[in-house]
């Protein structure tokens, strides 16, 4: 079953410390790693990693993340296969392979190959946001208001 963007993400609950430890822990922690305070208690969980190690991670999983999208793309491209004849073995065997209601083998692939691109891209995210790389959406619109409330307004549009 695949998440739809309403589910929290499967990176709930867990952050990413940046530390300015040479490279070689990456240690996944439940309580304070070093001198970085733990705000979400003993339960919390975190991984503390080096600037290096962090960006070699994000490297690593913005190259899964291109290629489980071109993946994405045959996997659609599949769904789209059509029986090449209108007779009852076709068409049986097309319906075993695309599925009528999403229910074919061609389907399931796309549904997972959909859950693992979610996960890579909710990697990405987290480690862009945790390099200081990205805001969120609402650290955003909170800059945006305080440019709008300033006269410093930059809509983009003409």
């Amino acid at each position: 079953m695949a998440e739809t963007a309403s589910e929290p993400s499967w990176l709930t609950g867990l952050d990413f410390v940046i530390t300015d430890a040479p490279a070689g822990g990456g240690a996944a922690s439940g309580g304070a790693v070093g001198d970085v305070p733990n705000p979400g208690g003993p339960g919390a969980g975190r991984f503390s990693l080096s600037r290096e190690e962090a960006q070699g991670m994000l490297t690593r999983a913005r190259s899964v993340r291109d290629r489980l999208q071109d993946l994405q793309h045959k996997a659609i491209e599949l769904l789209q296969i059509k029986a090449p004849a209108d007779d009852p073995s076709s068409v049986s065997y097309n319906s075993l392979l695309v599925g009528g209601q999403g229910t074919g083998a061609f389907a399931s692939g796309n549904d997972q190959v959909t859950q693992e691109l979610k996960y890579a891209s909710d990697l990405v995210q987290a480690l862009e946001k945790a390099l200081g790389l990205t805001v969120t959406a609402d650290e955003q619109a909170g800059t945006d208001v305080k440019n709008a409330a300033a006269g410093q307004q930059n809509t983009g549009l003409a």
